[in-house]
Parts: C-alpha cells; sequence; structure tokens
C-alpha cells in the first residue's frame, strides 16, 4: 500500500512524535512518504528527522506560517503524480485537502486525525461547516483518539459517524544515558525521602495550562512536602514569568530525547491540562511505569482508573489537582506499577495503533 501522511513539522511535539513513531511502523511493509509544510532549516522543524526510518520517503515543502491557498493546487498535483492509496492529515492541515478529496475520492482513501478536542481545531463557523460537509459525505474520513474526542467531535459537527483509534508509542526503553539520568536527579533531590514529579510537554500557557501547574507545586512546597518537580519540554526559556514564579524545588530541563530515562528515575507524571486528545507524554509514562497524575480532559480519563492506574483530579482547578497529587503522595503504594506497563502494552504499542490504522486504510467502514 502506499502511504502520505502530512503535518506542519516535526517540532518536538506529542502529534510529530507520534507520526513519526506510525510512519516508521508502516514503512516495514508499505510504501510511505511523509511531507511537512514548515521549513525545516528553522528551528525546531526539524527535530524529530533524525528518529525517522531510511524506509519513509520524506519531503519538506518550506512553507512560511499563514494560510497559504495556493497549496491546494499544489497538493492536487502532489497526490496526482504520487498516485497513493491513502492520504492521512493530522492537525489542520485537512482544509488544504478538501479540494483534492472532492477530485480524487473513488481514487485515495482520505483518512483525518482529530488529536485534540474538535472545537479547539477550528477557527471560525464557516470553516466547522465546511468541514461537517466533508465528513458527512465521507470525502474525509475522521479518526478520533480517545473516547472523549469521539464525543467532542460528535457534539460539534452533529454527526455520529467516527471511530476511535487510540495514540501510540513505540517503546524505547532505557537509553546509554540512564545511569547518568539517575545521578543527576539526585543532585536534586534534598534527601532520598523526596518524590520526584516529572512533566513532559511544550510550553502551552492556554493548553497545558503550566501556571497552574507550578502554582500548584508551589503551594505543596510551602505546606512542607518534600518533593521536586521535573519540567521537561520546550519554549519555557522564553517565559521569564514563569521562571520567576517557580520555586528552587522547580527544574526546567528544556528538550530531552532520553524522556523515558526521566520517567523511570521519577515517582510521578504530571499533566495540568486544560483539554488534550491522548497525550504521547502519559502513553510514555504507562511503558515506563510513571504513575501518572492528571486533570480530568480528553483520553486521559481514557486511560486513567483513579486509584488503579494513577489519579485524576475532579477538575481542571488548582485545589482540586493540588488534591489530587496531595491522594498521591498518601496513597501512591496502592498502584502496581507493572500493571501500568500491561495498559500499554496491550493497548497503546505503536504496534496495535499500526494494525488498527492498516485495517482502516483498508475500507473497515465506508
Amino acid at each position: 500500500m502506499k502511504i502520505i501522511q502530512i503535518i506542519y513539522s516535526l517540532v518536538p511535539g506529542g502529534a510529530e512524535r507520534f507520526v513519526v513513531d506510525l510512519s516508521n511502523e508502516m514503512a516495514q511493509h508499505n510504501e510511505v512518504i511523509l511531507y511537512t509544510l514548515r521549513d525545516d532549516s528553522l528551528e525546531d522543524n526539524s527535530y524529530y528527522i533524525p528518529y525517522l526510518s531510511p524506509k519513509v520517503r520524506y519531503n519538506n515543502l518550506k512553507i512560511s506560517p499563514g494560510f497559504k491557498p495556493g497549496l491546494i493546487p499544489r497538493f492536487l498535483k502532489i497526490l496526482l503524480e504520487e498516485k497513493p492509496d491513502v492520504v492521512h492529515c493530522h492537525l489542520n492541515l485537512v482544509n488544504y485537502l478538501f479540494f483534492s478529496s472532492l477530485i480524487l475520492k473513488n481514487k485515495i482513501r482520505f483518512i483525518y486525525t482529530l488529536h485534540n478536542s474538535a472545537e479547539t481545531e477550528v477557527n471560525s463557523e464557516t470553516e466547522r461547516k465546511i468541514r461537517r460537509f466533508f465528513f458527512k459525505h465521507k470525502f474525509f474520513i475522521p479518526i478520533a483518539i480517545s473516547g472523549e474526542t469521539k464525543k467532542s467531535y460528535q457534539s460539534y459537527y452533529k454527526l455520529i459517524d467516527v471511530d476511535v483509534i487510540y495514540n501510540g508509542r513505540k517503546f524505547e526503553g532505557k537509553s546509554p544515558l540512564f545511569n547518568e539520568v539517575k545521578k543527576e536527579i539526585v543532585s536534586y533531590k534534598p534527601d532520598n525521602e523526596t518524590l520526584v514529579f516529572c512533566h513532559v510537554s511544550r510550553y502551552d500557557a492556554i493548553q497545558k495550562n503550566q501556571e497552574m501547574l507550578v502554582s500548584a507545586f508551589n503551594k505543596l512546597k510551602g505546606e512542607g512536602y518534600n518533593i521536586i518537580l521535573l519540567i521537561i519540554g520546550s519554549g519555557f526559556e522564553k517565559v521569564n514569568s514563569l521562571l520567576n514564579m517557580a520555586k528552587d524545588h522547580i527544574h526546567f530541563l528544556g528538550v530531552k530525547s532520553n524522556v523515558n530515562d526521566y520517567l523511570y528515575s521519577s515517582d510521578a507524571f504530571c499533566l495540568s491540562s486544560h483539554f488534550e486528545g491522548m497525550p504521547i507524554s502519559l502513553i510514555e509514562a504507562f511503558a515506563c511505569g510513571c504513575i501518572p497524575v492528571c486533570t480530568p480532559v480528553g483520553g486521559i480519563v481514557d486511560l486513567i482508573d483513579n486509584g488503579i492506574t494513577g489519579f485524576i483530579s475532579s477538575s481542571t482547578r488548582e485545589e482540586d489537582y493540588i488534591d489530587a497529587l496531595k491522594q498521591f503522595i498518601r496513597d501512591k503504594e496502592l498502584i502496581n506499577r507493572g500493571k501500568l506497563v500491561d495498559v500499554y502494552e496491550e493497548g497503546f504499542s505503536i504496534e496495535k495503533c499500526t494494525e488498527r490504522y492498516m485495517k482502516f486504510y483498508r475500507g473497515k467502514n465506508s
């Protein structure tokens, strides 16, 4: 099968990590071409290129930010030349392919993965109506990545027919740097009893809500809890207000290629998001047996059974998230870390995810 995957860029992020893993896995038995838009010679747009399998054919279109109408006929020309069986779009790129799907519906299967709640991926009522038309008439076939994402799609577009395929992540285990990471984390701990929390995400005040996360940990520290918070991800170095807000028990580590080493070495994984799809970082935490403490949004509620596979707050309010953190501190021994790994292996490996997508590509629904 010939498959084209399309995403804006390969910046450090969950959707981007997922697309690379999915492309690599599919390329073992299929012809896979990955197109990105943003110029990969700039900033972090090329971050995941070294992780691409040589079996994946990579093309960068070097398109500057902002909607570019000229891309609509350009993509049609690409598809006429490539003649793929499947075109799989991620994030808001679906808008560039609607015209192609009108022309080539009977020759190509067009797929769109909703990586977040439906309403967060649309900028206007006109755009919503256009998308609804293409989804309703199956020019483009949407895939939700969690039960909550499915509900948001059904509510927002007033359409019922949407399948769910959970995100997957390739298991990477511990890297050769694992022992060095353990020593690094020990250097941050005041003593051996200190609990280590780890947050993995790019900076995003609207979605990821890191100001609340930092505030919550400041308050816990002020109440005398023996804790530290490690924050891994891009963008924080530019947010002086957040850096100044964080007390000395919070450590900003920047982007790390060996995130698993930090998750294996931490007591808990934290997400404080206002909305989510199915966070890749949460799947990574499960794969490493790192206990999650999260807000109840998106696919998080599909993965975390409170007190059994982690801890989940009753809302996204700071006081409720602090209560969930305290519940972890009090009841962490109730969680079987091995069960977290089992959950990952049974439903969230990239192998299982790829099997489901390949079945869908072949026309499981119509």
